[in-house]
């Protein structure tokens, strides 16, 4: 049940009653819920509190499901978190649509409450057994990462490192040269990684997106994995790149080069995994600033 009760779901339903109703029951079940009545605000939601599902209710005033469900596709910061449509449509056409609209699932309206909590429970389910890669680097995506991060944060009495690995600096590939050698860099960086990581002894690997991945692994790993990553990182980047690679004179803002910011839970505490990420993405700052690769972490650099 702890790991049930960890679980956030976001309610978009214009029925206010409803939504009371809902969001009461799943509280009773151990879920931590947020609602929305409102296509828009449901939509500014998914994006700032990151739910584990979203319940989405078709019949929306300011902005259909189908379009919601869309939308929540498209943007890289939600593309994968489970959607299960809720609706008083339930012709076959209707579901057809919501599948397309990238549903996971469907529930019509009026359902019994096991009948909700059942399909939550799959759906969740499926999403956590890794059914979503990420066809660029072919690695567990953002919700996989989160997933993973939420199962070491419940194991008490294990230290774990949050590695977050940014390539700094890779807009200005894309600008000069176009994002097909933008791809190449990130595929090349995932590979890398891929190498380094050991996954007998259960570290994990993921992709955030755009030029960022995430490594979970042991404290003590974390020298090994930064040393291994940007020795190998100036080769490759000289193979794709060569002409930045030679240019001497960019300011070191300007640079190409590798950010890693380090969170352990060996004297803090967190409670989720967007937590784990947000203090990450602070520490990742001071990285950034260093004129050439560089890994800090949050013992060295406190927020």
């Amino acid at each position: 049940m702890e790991e049930v009760k960890k679980r956030k779901v976001l309610l978009i339903d214009d029925e206010e009653r409803l939504l009371e109703v809902m969001k009461t029951n799943l509280e009773i079940e151990g879920y931590d819920v947020i609602t929305a009545i409102s296509g828009s605000t449901g939509l500014a939601s998914a994006v700032v509190d990151q739910p584990d599902i979203i319940i989405l209710d078709i019949m929306m005033p300011d902005i259909d499901g189908w379009e919601i469900a869309r939308r929540l596709r498209s943007d890289p910061g939600t593309k994968y978190i489970p959607i299960i449509m809720l609706t008083a449509l339930d012709e076959p056409h209707h579901v057809v649509k919501g599948f397309e609209s990238g549903a996971d699932d469907y529930l019509a309206k009026p359902f019994d409450n096991a009948e909700l909590f059942v399909r939550i429970r799959t759906v969740l389910s499926r999403a956590s057994k890794g059914l979503t890669v990420d066809p660029l680097t072919n690695l567990p995506s953002k919700h996989q990462i989160y997933e993973e991060t939420r199962r070491r944060l419940l194991q008490r009495g294990k230290f774990f490192a949050f590695i977050y690995v940014d390539i700094s600096n890779l807009r200005l590939i894309n600008y000069r040269y176009g994002v097909d050698r933008g791809d190449s860099l990130i595929r090349s960086v995932a590979g890398i990684l891929d190498d380094i990581v050991l996954a007998d002894r259960e570290e994990f690997l993921g992709y955030m997106g755009e030029d960022d991945f995430v490594v979970l692994s042991i404290p003590v790993r974390v020298e090994q994995i930064f040393n291994g990553l940007t020795s190998r990182f100036d080769e490759e980047f000289q193979g794709i790149c060569p002409e930045l690679a030679g240019e001497k004179d960019l300011p070191p803002e300007s640079r190409v080069k590798l950010a890693m910011a380090v969170v352990t839970n060996e004297k803090r505490q967190f409670s989720d995994p967007l937590q784990v990420k947000n203090v990450a993405l602070e520490v990742l700052k001071k990285a950034r600033g260093e004129p050439g690769h560089c890994c800090a972490r949050l013992k060295d650099h406190p927020v």
